[in-house]
């Protein structure tokens, strides 16, 4: 195999895998050379939480464009699968590792007044592992040392949402052909329809509801800002339930802007126009107005 098609291969080869979901990329010296921009806006670490089942190639994307932004970045990628989604007492032993990167990346404290930090998280699989994030890093404090992740900015693309019968059937049908989803359909409902029963009974943890609110318990974050990107034409995620989570937001004292795309499809924001969601990401780390 040639060297660019191993790439193609396995776009995220460069990146050190510390546990099936977590993968972590430290720059070399010479990346940290000819910056472009103010050093002060370059965050030490950027943490990229994807949505279930995304693919390495498309993932790969938008950490080539962090490469791109900010040379002298640590990523942390933490993925997200099916499985774990419906299984989320898997998810906290990978953050573990998570967890100890971040730990092991701040302990010099932080050099300007910038937030070291970048948190973007990717529908309810990202929700879901940032999350769990916030317990296991809580878990490896020391007696004096902050429980909260480091002072960051977030981004929430497509997310949080909360579950619903008519969208959990759309989670699982995504990747099928329409002729696949038609005799599916009736199985889906039916299963959507149990577990909705079940959270209602209290039988089952609202997993989706609960992760949402993790994001804006003051206890787990020490944020700067936060950015939400969502459309009302995503079919996975209710834009009034991101919109609502964003007003609960202020009401508890985060700085929150809402980006709303008109026309965009779940996760796929940055592909209706790639200049303003890259754009939205910079202005976040530079503290300006992110609308125009």
């Amino acid at each position: 195999m040639t060297t660019a098609a191993a790439a193609e291969a396995r776009p995220l080869s460069f990146m050190e895998t510390l546990d099936p979901l977590v993968s972590f990329y430290r720059p070399s010296d010479a990346s940290s050379s000819g910056l472009s921009g103010s050093v002060d806006h370059q965050p030490r670490l950027i943490i990229v939480a994807s949505w279930t089942g995304a693919r390495d190639v498309h993932i790969a994307k938008y950490i080539a464009r962090y490469t791109a932004l900010y040379p002298a970045a640590q990523i942390l990628l933490l993925k997200s699968t099916t499985s774990h989604i419906m299984r989320p007492s898997l998810i906290g032993p990978s953050m573990k590792h998570a967890a100890s990167v971040i730990r092991a990346a701040f302990q010099t404290p932080p050099s300007s007044s910038s937030p070291d930090l970048l948190i973007h998280m990717f529908s309810n699989g990202g929700s879901s592992s940032i999350a769990n994030l916030y317990e296991q890093y809580a878990a490896l404090a020391g007696p004096n040392d902050d429980k909260r992740l480091p002072l960051h900015v977030t981004i929430f693309d497509s997310c949080p949402g909360t579950y619903s019968i008519s969208r959990a059937v759309v989670f699982f049908s995504v990747s099928l052909s329409p002729f696949q989803q038609l005799i599916s359909a009736p199985i889906f409902y039916a299963w959507a329809t149990l577990w909705s029963v079940s959270i209602a009974l209290g039988l089952t943890p609202d997993w989706l509801s609960n992760w949402g609110k993790t994001h804006n318990d003051t206890g787990n974050v020490a944020e700067m800002r936060r950015v939400y990107i969502y459309s009302p034409s995503d079919a996975l995620i209710d834009y009034k339930v991101v919109e609502a989570h964003a007003a609960e937001a202020q009401t508890k004292g985060f700085s929150v802007a809402l980006e709303r795309y008109e026309g965009s499809a779940h996760v796929a924001h940055v592909r209706k126009d790639v200049t303003r969601y890259w754009k939205i990401v910079e202005r976040l780390m530079e503290g300006s107005e992110i609308s125009a």
